[in-house]
Formats: C-alpha cells, sequence, structure tokens
C-alpha cells in the first residue's frame, strides 16, 4: 500500500463522528451547513441576477432594434427626412448582419382624444419583415392592429383615457404644420411592464402611417435590424459602416446620408443600470465566500483538537506532518463535498421552482417584471462549485499547518 492509500484508508476510517457511533458533532454540522448555505446562495444569486439581465435585456431589445438607420438630416437638424430601404441598401445590411430581420419603421406622434380626456403617444408602424412576437407577447386583450384604422395602445393610456378594445377615439396628427383627424378604433391593449415605453408607445400599422405621410413603399423614418446576438452588434455595426460608406458618398443609398445607432445607444441607461448588479454579485459571492471558510477553518480546528492523541499516535509512529496534514485535508474534504452535494441540491431546486411556478413576484412598476425571473447556465454552476471546492482546500491549510506543532508525548497524555 502506498504512503498515499494510507492517507486516504486512515481518513476514510475516522469519519466525521469524533466517538466514533455515527452522531456528527455539532461543528461537523455547522461547517457543512455553512458550506451547503454559500454554495445555495451563490447559485441562487447568480441565477437571479443572470435571469434578470437577460429578461430586462430581452424587454429593451423588444422595443429597441439591435441597429437602426436614420437620415442624417434628422440627427444633425431635426429634419423630418425619410430613408428608403432600397435594393442596395439591403444587400448592405445582408452582408453585415447575416439572418437579420430588416423592416422599414415609421413613427408618428398622436394626440389621442376621448370626449373626457386625452393623451399624447407615438404610434409606431412596422413594415414587411418585423417580427411581431414580443408585441403579440405583450398584447393582454384584443390584437395588434389588422385594419388600417386600428391601433394598439397600452394598459396605461387605456386607463389614463378609460378606453376599452373596440372603442373610439380620435386622433389628431400634426404634419407639416398641418393637423390632420382620424376616428380610430382600439384593436389591442398591450403591457410590457416597462412603464417608459408603456407610457409613450403605440402601435399602428405602417400602411395607415405612410399614407397619412405621403409616404411611397418602402420608405421610412428609420430602418430596423433585429435580431443580431448583443455580443454582435459592434462587429456588425463596424461592416455596415465599411461597407455603406462608399455607397453613401456617391449618393448610391440615401443621398442626404445617413448615421447608425444600435440598442447600445438607444438602450444605454437599461444597460449602464444592468451592469451595476454585476457589482452586488461579486459583494454577495465575497460575503457569502468568508462565511463558508470561517466555519469551515473553525470546524477543521476542532476536527484537529478532538483527535490530538490520534495525532500523537501517528506521529509516534513515524508518520510525518504533511502526511498527517494529508489525512486532515481529506478528512475537513468530505466536509467540503457533502456541504456542496447539499447547496446544489437546495440550490437547484429553488432556482428550478422558480423558474417553473413563478413562486417569488415582484412588483412590475418598480423591477419592469411580474415575477423574479432566473436563469443559470452549466458554465456558471460548475464555476462556483470549482471555486467552493478549490477555495475550501486553501483554507484548510491555515488550521492543518498547526499540526507540526503538536508533540506525540504530550499529545498521548492530552484529555
Amino acid at each position: 500500500m502506498s504512503r498515499f492509500s494510507t492517507e486516504i484508508f486512515i481518513a476514510r476510517k475516522i469519519g466525521l463522528s469524533p466517538a466514533g457511533d455515527g452522531r456528527r458533532s455539532p461543528a461537523v454540522g455547522i461547517a457543512i451547513g455553512g458550506v451547503a448555505l454559500a454554495v445555495a446562495v451563490m447559485l441562487i444569486t447568480l441565477a437571479v441576477v443572470c435571469g434578470f439581465q437577460n429578461a430586462i435585456r430581452q424587454k429593451v431589445m423588444g422595443f429597441e432594434a439591435s441597429m437602426a438607420l436614420h437620415p442624417l438630416g434628422q440627427y444633425y437638424a431635426g429634419e423630418s427626412e425619410v430613408i428608403e430601404l432600397s435594393p442596395i441598401l439591403s444587400d448592405v445590411i445582408a452582408k453585415a448582419a447575416p439572418g437579420a430581420k430588416v423592416a422599414p419603421v415609421i413613427t408618428q406622434p398622436v394626440v389621442l382624444k376621448t370626449p373626457d380626456s386625452f393623451a399624447g403617444v407615438v404610434l409606431s408602424g412596422f413594415g414587411e419583415g418585423h417580427d411581431f412576437t414580443f408585441e403579440n407577447n405583450n398584447i393582454l386583450e384584443g390584437a395588434m392592429p389588422s385594419e388600417k384604422n386600428e391601433i394598439a395602445v397600452s394598459a396605461l393610456t387605456a386607463h389614463k383615457l378609460g378606453i376599452a378594445v373596440g372603442d373610439k377615439l380620435d386622433g389628431c396628427f400634426f404634419i407639416d404644420g398641418n393637423m390632420k383627424l382620424r376616428r380610430l378604433v382600439v384593436s389591442g391593449i398591450f403591457s410590457s411592464n416597462f412603464s417608459d415605453y408603456d407610457r409613450s408607445t403605440a402601435y399602428a400599422r405602417y400602411d395607415m402611417l405612410a399614407s397619412l405621410r405621403g409616404l411611397q413603399p418602402g420608405f421610412a423614418d428609420r430602418i430596423d435590424i433585429a435580431g443580431i446576438p448583443l455580443d454582435l452588434i459592434p462587429q456588425a455595426s463596424q461592416i455596415f459602416q465599411k461597407e455603406a460608406a462608399p455607397l453613401v458618398d456617391a449618393g448610391a443609398i440615401n443621398g442626404g446620408g445617413l448615421y447608425l445607432t444600435t440598442v447600445f445607444d438607444t438602450g444605454a441607461t437599461y444597460f449602464s443600470w444592468l451592469d451595476l448588479l454585476d457589482t452586488n454579485v461579486i459583494v454577495i459571492l465575497v460575503i457569502m465566500s468568508i462565511i463558508s471558510g470561517f466555519t469551515l477553518v473553525s470546524c477543521v480546528f476542532i476536527l484537529i483538537l478532538q483527535r490530538i492523541r490520534m495525532i500523537g499516535l501517528l506521529k509516534s509512529l513515524g508518520a510525518t506532518d504533511r502526511a498527517i496534514r494529508t489525512i486532515f485535508m481529506l478528512h475537513g474534504g468530505k466536509v467540503i463535498l457533502w456541504g456542496m452535494i447539499i447547496g446544489n441540491a437546495v440550490g437547484l431546486l429553488l432556482i428550478l421552482l422558480q423558474g417553473w411556478l413563478h413562486i417569488v413576484p415582484l412588483d412590475p412598476s418598480a423591477y419592469f417584471l411580474s415575477y423574479v425571473p432566473v436563469m443559470l447556465t452549466w458554465k456558471a454552476a460548475l464555476l462556483v462549485n470549482v471555486g467552493a471546492l478549490l477555495l475550501g482546500f486553501l483554507l484548510m491549510l491555515i488550521p492543518a499547518s498547526l499540526i507540526s506543532g503538536i508533540s506525540p508525548s504530550r499529545a498521548m497524555r492530552y484529555e
């Protein structure tokens, strides 16, 4: 039997019970509980933060396209210029963002008026190519507009105006210095729980707004390019600018010029806010590491004190300090593994229950979501477990270093 096999054999035989009766000491139970609590809290924290960040990002990207093209005059002079989704522009977009969903979008401010109240919103009309999955998922009643005179309003706007699906109201449009009136019908009511967007957003058909503005098909206030993964947006943006620049200079694309925005520009406030959550995660992980480390170190101290006579006996039989330290490191490793097993079981169970049943609710007006979202990747879970295991073994070196100072003769008389 090799030296290391002997150490493993002894570590397995001494167990976690100081009296050998199968009952764990309170110190061992507290240490296992401390490790389990730390692992469970770390997993839940990562799942909640990652889930929250993902849910908010998806909402922002539902309202804001991954990339959007605007006429240059809109940006510098505030002019009501329009942009055309021409075949040449479509080809450039396809090179920069293959597979992206491209659609012309018309936005038009309107004052919605009922006999008793009024509200100002911005109507958005999406042309062919837009994916309406996000909008349809937010519909509470009715449906998105299917007729030219129909609109969909948010629950906030509907409550303010006192209207419901099927009600009629007047829309006052101010276009080129003239006021145009249209009789509109509410086709649907939606809610995204994003009050900043819901308060100012409503939907209409693209062809209705184009007719109102006198625009030809394919012309719009902006061109939305959606469906690009977040990590690929900077690259797609650079490729587009490189490919489009000579065509714009030659007048082949939007003779007046154009400028590009990304969701990182239009949704900068929300993305900055989400980045701050990473700091909170680090703080929680550090605190839980300190708690579990303290209980683990205390446990190993107690395990050593409980087996002083055994240490003395092993030393008198010729065991080295290194060999005895290895025995207690392996002994303490049992505590870590039991704690990790329990912590993973509890943490993952709670994450799954929240993901399936949405047990923990949220106030949508404060958090933009009606329940706590969770999302945990296997890489994040593996990182937590590997980190906990390595940290645990490193911390156990502190109490294990006391073994070298134990005298065999005194240890044999220790009570």
